[in-house]
């Protein structure tokens, strides 16, 4: 068992970090769900509806995360719109983890780049996007360089809002602080940039300095890297791969545990 010994926390919204959670206990690890995400429909889903409404004006749709995929694609279904009607327009997922949620959902991401950013997004399409239209389904924060990138390569990019994120319950981060301070956690893990974000803002900077002596810090890839860099720590381990094999993969190679 080569994490045994070893309590890791997973950052992940519950529905999630099952993949993550699974990998750990089959390595002898002990893991703890806590998300620091909690999402939500959007306000409101006329701009998405009007983008359904018009599927037939786009050369391709593009998603950039999980959620995207299952909250676009669950809209499209509660307004009678099948995922074979989806499933006609070329698919693009940026990372392991989106393409898996649209073969889910019945589709196949025809660009899946080995790079789990925006940037290798934009690279992988090339110019073979000038004069295309592509739409791109997303949260409401989710950054603006892909959509600019894309632009500067000649697209036409139109985004919708098909979730929102958010801080969990002022309990469960009161929680989650005292547990980590505590340095009950040898291992703590992140999935995205969101998660990140909202994690270093339960902590002030003293505290951080604190996680920083109590726990070792994994993600799942470059963007959240730089997100946890941000917030004050320092990453010990990056997934080779964006997947929870990749992540639980990474944290075996930084305790020299590897298989």
């Amino acid at each position: 068992m080569t994490l045994g010994g070893l309590t890791i926390l997973v950052t992940r919204r519950r529905e999630q970090a099952g993949p993550v959670v699974r990998e750990i206990e089959s390595r002898g690890g002990c893991a703890v769900a806590i998300p620091m995400i909690v999402t939500g429909p959007p306000a409101a889903w006329t701009e998405c509806d009007a983008a359904l409404g018009r599927l037939g004006a786009y050369d391709m749709l593009l998603f950039t995360s999980a959620n995207a995929v299952e909250n676009f694609v669950g809209r499209a279904l509660a307004i009678g719109i099948p995922p074979a009607a989806l499933s006609r327009l070329p698919s693009a997922a940026v990372g392991e983890a989106t393409a898996a949620a649209l073969r889910e959902c019945g589709l196949q991401a025809g660009v899946s780049p080995a790079g789990s950013t925006g940037s290798s997004m934009a690279q992988a399409l090339g110019r073979s996007l000038a004069g295309k239209r592509v739409l791109l389904p997303q949260g409401n924060i989710a950054l603006g360089a892909l959509p600019e990138s894309l632009r500067t390569l000649g697209a036409v990019v139109d985004t919708v809002t098909v979730y929102t994120t958010s801080k969990p319950e002022e309990a469960a981060r009161e929680g989650l602080v005292r547990r980590v301070l505590s340095g009950e956690f040898d291992v703590v893990t992140f999935a995205s940039p969101s998660a990140a974000a909202n994690f270093g803002s339960l902590f002030s900077a003293e505290e951080l300095a604190r996680v920083a002596g109590r726990a070792r810090i994994a993600v799942i890839g470059p963007t959240t890297a730089r997100a946890v860099r941000q917030i004050g720590l320092t990453v010990d381990a990056v997934a080779r791969e964006s997947t929870a094999r990749g992540l639980v993969g990474a944290i075996e190679e930084l305790y020299g545990r590897g298989q």
